[in-house]
């Protein structure tokens, strides 16, 4: 009766601890797919600012290109 008992304790510690490992796998996870979703973000954002300075500097250049052109025509 008592390595019946033994052999149930055993077995409850190991589901207890099976099932905790996977929610702080589940967790882990979750704090991992944050993380990258944040950083997905930031990069978003610092690829938006560089496209803006582009286009700005591009349009700076073609007004100055119709400037130019355009004192010449008068």
């Amino acid at each position: 009766m008592s390595g019946t008992r033994f052999v149930l304790v055993v077995l409850l510690a190991a589901l207890s601890a099976a099932c905790n490992t996977a929610q702080g796998v589940k967790k882990d996870v979750a704090i991992g797919a944050e993380k990258a979703g944040e950083a997905l973000h930031k990069g978003g954002e610092a690829v938006g600012e560089a496209l803006n300075k582009t286009g700005e500097a591009v349009g700076g250049a073609i007004k100055k290109g119709g400037d130019a052109v355009q004192k010449v025509v008068e």
